[in-house]
Order: structure tokens, then C-alpha cells, then sequence
């Protein structure tokens, strides 16, 4: 006891009390303890009367005591005409003594030097620099301390102080109110909350946007397998027939036969840019295909790939006029790359002329660069369409194009083998008005 007295600068003294009165004490130096400590006829007094007053108080708490928790009864020893002392009960039990084995222990609190060294010390430790802390009298009011000068009515927050119950701490938050901080956490939280619902259903609209894309890719490429069967059997089955009746020698005339071989060639040259479209769509998509560029004249292969294709133009019932600049310089291009660019947009025209029959080829020279343009009268292009049809697969959505057959692979193939050339494709169109599109090829940019 003497050791814990003197080792604490709250602490005024301590004592155990018996229940046969017995007691035994130790207090720090007499002479300076109030008139209640130096007088030890009115120390008894006084303590007996706490004592006995606080009987019924003691029952519970020494009931907690044998269950091995241990909470003090706190009683205002002194509060005017010197420190305030506050006095600390703790009933003890020993478990070795059942009978006459309970003690009082008490101790005298300062408290003032109970704030300065406990509190104060505690306040410090803990505060971050955002808290102001304050400790004073429930009944006066009186301020014992305060971590820093503030107006007391902005505390916010107040709690007992544990041992001594006359006493409260009050807590402010630095240079704000505890009712902002809620206000703003709300608002951190709620904005958190919607950046998360937020990316939630982003999220959600990718996966569904993503599923949507293989879903319609999927369909695509199972409207491409059936139409490029198609493509495939017609020419197939043209082929197969007339080579068979003339294998049978069924064929009445010299001009007949001449028709037939005519048609053969044809339908194979239809055939072989088929497969010739198929087959370097796959070798662009797995980045397979080779270009060889070299100067050449654009009207000369343009002339030389109409002629090429007049056999099946001319079966189709369609004319084709040139119109071509007769100087060009020359560009460097991959010839069959744009002879194969060149017979898709035809085979178009063709596909998607209705009655007027007719197609314009024209080859001019705008500034730097040289147009191959190719114009139709056929059924023309929605303008939310013209973006599309250069995806592959992709076909217009249309009853007018519903029974024409294709691959869905020309025009984007065409994309591709422009963007090789550093060139681009274009498309001026209108519903029922007919599409010109545009092999646009820089001269510059070729180096020509």
C-alpha cells in the first residue's frame, strides 16, 4: 500500500477496513491533507458513516466481487475548502477466509492530480491533432481542463468520467462539428455507393453488350456458312450442267457450245473469286497475307479486270461504261488485291440492281489522290446502314436484299486490302437511288 500511494501523485492515501473495524491505512504526508485526514477521530466518523450508508450499494458489487469483477464505489470525500478528493471503494472477497473474509479497500483520489497526471497524459497520447478534449463539473460547471481554449458550448460529446461520476469529459472535433463529419461520411459513403452501383452496372451492360456481340456474331456466322453454300452451289451446279450435255454431245450447234464454254468460264472465274474472298479474309484475320506492291496504272487494270468480268456482265443483261482519265500516274499497289477489291464492289452493283441495268466505272485523279469509283442504280443504302456494311458478316436489313445470296466477307474484305494501301473506301448512297463506292488512293502516301 505504501508503495502504491507513493507511486502515485493522484493517490492521497489508502486503507483496508475490516468488518471488526479493524483498519489499517497509510496516507501520504499528514500535514498536508485536509482536516478529515489529520484528525483520525473524524477520519473514522466520516468513513463509517460512507460505510454504513452505502450497504446496499456494497451487496451487488461484492456479488460481482466473488465472480471476480471488481468496480469501485465512488464517494465525494472533500469538495470545499481544499482539493477535491474524491474516495474509491472496492470490496474485496477472499475466497481462503469464507467467513469474516470481506474487505473494504478504499482510495483517496485528488482529483485534480488526478486529471493533470491520468487524464491529461491520456488526452495527449490519443489525440491526433484533430480532437480537443475537456474535463469539468457536472453541477457547476466549472472547467478543471481543456486540451485548448474553445467555447464550451461547441462540445458535442460528453461522458462520465468512469471513477469519478461528478466529473465529465467532453470531446470536440477540430475546427468542424461531429454532425458535419456524419453529414460528410454520408456523402463519402452514398458517392461510394454509386460509384460501386455505378461500375456494378457497367459491368453488367459489358457482359450483357459482350453476350449480345457473340450472340449476333454467331447468328452471322451461320447466315455466312448458308449463304456461301449457296454461292457455292449455284456456279457448282451451272458448271456440272453444261459440261455434262456437252459431254453427251447434246448440243445442237457450234454457237452453242461456244455459249456453254462461255458460261463454264465464267461461273468458274465466280467460283474462284468466291473462294478467292473466303480464303484471304482468313489470311487477313490471322494476319497471314502477304501484299507485293509495285507502280502500276489504275485505268489500265481496271480496263483489263472489266474485261476480265464483261462475260458475266453481259449474262446478268448489265452494262458497264469507263470513264477514265487518260494520264495517271502510276501507284504502288498489290494488282490482284484491287482487281479482287474491284470485282466485289461489281458483283454488288450487280447483286442489288433491280431493273435499270446499268453501271458507271470511272477513274479520275482529285488533287493527291486517284478515285476508282464504281455506281449503280439498284436498290441504294439506308444512311444508318453505310457505317455497317463494311463489318464482316453484316448484311443490310432489308425485304429488298432478303433473297439476294452473298457472303457477308466482300466489302470488308475491300476495307482491309484499302486500309493496305493507306487508302480508304467510301460510300455515297440513298434508298432507291443507287450507291456509288469510291477506291480512294493516295499518291503521296504511295510514294508514286
Amino acid at each position: 500500500m505504501q508503495k502504491y500511494v507513493q507511486r502515485n501523485p493522484s493517490v492521497l492515501g489508502a486503507f483496508l477496513h475490516f468488518k471488526n473495524h479493524q483498519e489499517v491505512d497509510v496516507f501520504k504526508e499528514r500535514y498536508t491533507l485536509p482536516e478529515s485526514f489529520r484528525s483520525p477521530k473524524l477520519f473514522r466518523q466520516k468513513l463509517q458513516m460512507i460505510v454504513d450508508s452505502a450497504k446496499t450499494q456494497l451487496a451487488p458489487i461484492l456479488r460481482r466481487a466473488r465472480e471476480g469483477y471488481i468496480k469501485p464505489l465512488a464517494f465525494t470525500w472533500e469538495k470545499n475548502g481544499g482539493p477535491e478528493i474524491t474516495l474509491l471503494l472496492f470490496p474485496y472477497f477472499n475466497e481462503s477466509q469464507k467467513s469474516g473474509g470481506t474487505y473494504l479497500i478504499g482510495i483517496f483520489i485528488d482529483n485534480m492530480e488526478y486529471i493533470n497526471d491520468i487524464v491529461a497524459r491520456k488526452f495527449t497520447a490519443m489525440n491526433d491533432g484533430e480532437l480537443v478534449f475537456a474535463v469539468r463539473e457536472k453541477d457547476t460547471g466549472v472547467l478543471h481542463y481543456f486540451s485548448e481554449e474553445t467555447d464550451l458550448e461547441q462540445f458535442e460529446k460528453s461522458e462520465d468520467l468512469w471513477i469519478i461520476p461528478n466529473l465529465e469529459i467532453q470531446i470536440k472535433v477540430r475546427g468542424t462539428t461531429l454532425n458535419q463529419i456524419s453529414k460528410k461520411r454520408a456523402q463519402t459513403n452514398l458517392t461510394f455507393l454509386i460509384v460501386v452501383n455505378t461500375v456494378l452496372l457497367l459491368g453488367v451492360f459489358y457482359v450483357l453488350r459482350n453476350v449480345w456481340h457473340e450472340m449476333t456474331l454467331a447468328r452471322m456466322k451461320t447466315d455466312f456458312v448458308a449463304n456461301v453454300s449457296h454461292e457455292l452451289r449455284t456456279p457448282l451446279a451451272l458448271i456440272r450442267m453444261f459440261a455434262e450435255t456437252l459431254e453427251l454431245d447434246r448440243v445442237p450447234s457450234e454457237d452453242k457450245k461456244r455459249a456453254y464454254y462461255r458460261s463454264i468460264v465464267g461461273e468458274s472465274s465466280r467460283l474462284t473469286q468466291l473462294i478467292n474472298n473466303i480464303l484471304d479474309f482468313s489470311k487477313i484475320e490471322s494476319n497471314k497475307k502477304e501484299y507485293k506492291l509495285e507502280p502500276a496504272d489504275l485505268s489500265r487494270l481496271v480496263r483489263q479486270t472489266l474485261e476480265m468480268y464483261s462475260f458475266h456482265l453481259e449474262q446478268k443483261g448489265f452494262q458497264v461504261t469507263l470513264d477514265a482519265d487518260s494520264v495517271l500516274p502510276e501507284i504502288r499497289i498489290d494488282t490482284e488485291a484491287i482487281k479482287q477489291s474491284l470485282v466485289n464492289l461489281l458483283d454488288n452493283a450487280v447483286k442489288f440492281s433491280t431493273d435499270d441495268k446499268s453501271i458507271k466505272v470511272s477513274v479520275h485523279r482529285h488533287n493527291q489522290k486517284v478515285v476508282v469509283s464504281v455506281q449503280d442504280c439498284g436498290i441504294g443504302i439506308a444512311e444508318s446502314e453505310q457505317k455497317k456494311i463494311f463489318e464482316k458478316f453484316y448484311r443490310v436489313e432489308s425485304s429488298l436484299v432478303h433473297n439476294t445470296k452473298g457472303s457477308g466477307l466482300g466489302l470488308n474484305l475491300v476495307k482491309k486490302i484499302m486500309d493496305i494501301h493507306n487508302g480508304q473506301v467510301t460510300v455515297e448512297s440513298s434508298p432507291g437511288k443507287g450507291s456509288t463506292f469510291s477506291l480512294i488512293f493516295p499518291i503521296n502516301t504511295n510514294g508514286a
